[in-house]
Formats: structure tokens, sequence, C-alpha cells
């Protein structure tokens, strides 16, 4: 049997289940593999100008916070999620055929087969539960690897968004309190005006 034709029989046998965690592991590998390959570009960039590292540092962080984080985070939690339920499902099928199986008076051959496709789903069951917390697994390792990309955001867009707000608002009030001496400075110059004029 070729591989193509054993995994669709894989996919029949377990609902679905299968490709379906397949996909979400094959999801997580390759968001791991661009974490890591944008890390090793960063690492690369260190030649270029200043102002170019930080720009690409900035894209790059905007890239992982609002396309790549929130998707692996999503298949952290769909993963197990859908490796427990199917293989729950599976399980209680298999036990279930089992237990019918031992419950009535049938030929030995008949109940070696029904005990044999009973434990192959019970097998299939197991699969799904620990192929569903693969992804659970590698969500954490993708978020750690991933540090770099946040720290190198941050340092692009002048630190940590609460530094960056400090700053502003410090600028701001420095801003406003220069004006205010400036119109401090310009009403005793007019008042001086007035008074010379009056004189």
């Amino acid at each position: 049997m070729g591989l193509f034709a054993r995994f669709w029989q894989y996919s029949i046998e377990t609902y679905g289940g299968a490709p379906l965690l397949l996909f979400i592991n094959l999801i997580q590998i390759a968001l791991l593999l661009w974490v890591v390959s944008e890390g090793f570009r960063a690492q690369s960039e260190r030649a270029i100008s200043p102002d170019a590292r930080r720009i690409r540092a900035a894209r790059r962080a905007e890239i992982w916070q609002k396309q790549v984080r929130p998707l692996a985070l999503t298949m952290m939690l769909l993963g197990p999620g859908l490796g427990l339920g199917m293989s729950t499902l599976l399980g209680a099928l298999g036990m279930g055929a089992l237990g019918e199986a031992m419950g009535i008076q049938v030929a030995a051959d008949t109940l070696a087969a029904t005990m044999a496709h009973a434990y192959r789903e019970i097998s299939y069951a197991y699969f799904l539960m620990v192929g569903g917390t693969f992804p659970m697994l590698l969500g954490p390792v993708i978020v750690l690897a991933a540090r770099r990309l946040d720290e190198d955001g941050n340092d692009a867009r002048g630190g940590e968004p609460e530094e960056v707000l400090l700053h502003t608002l410090r600028s701001l009030l420095a801003v406003t309190e220069a004006q205010a001496a400036r119109a401090q400075l310009d009403a005793a110059r007019t008042q001086a005006l007035l008074e010379r004029m009056a004189s």
C-alpha cells in the first residue's frame, strides 16, 4: 500500500482527525521555522545601516505580533482540543465495539476480528491525543524563540510601549511648559509696551 493510500485509510478510520492534526502540526512547524529564519536574518543584518535595521526590525516585530503569534496561539489551543475530542470519540467507539463483542456469544474468529478493530480504534485514539498535544508543546517554543524579534522591535520603536508613552507624555509636558513660559513672556512684553504707550 502506497503512502497516499495509507494516509487516506488513516483519514477515513480517524474520521478526518489525522489530516486535521497533521495540518495543524505543519502550520506550527512552519511558524517555528519562520521565527527561526527571521531571527537568523536579524543577526545577518548587523552590517547594514542602523536606520534600515530599525525599520526592518519594526516590520518584523509587527508581522510577529499581529499575524504569526495569534496564529501560533490559536493552533496551540486548537490542536489539543481537536485531538482530545477525536481521541475520545474513537476511544469510545473502540471500547463500545469491544464491550459488545464480549457481551454476545460469537465465534472465535469473529471475536478476534472485532477485538482487532476495537484495539486499532483505541490506538488511533492514543495517536490523536498525542498528536494533538504536539502543537501545545510547540506554541511556547515559538513564543520563546520570538523573544528576540519582540526586543528588536521594541528597540526600533524606542523601547517598551509604556516607555514610549511615558517619553511622549514628558515631551508633551515640556512643550506645554515652554509654550506657557513663552506666553507669560509675551504677556509681560505686551504689558510693558502698553505702560510705555500710556505714559
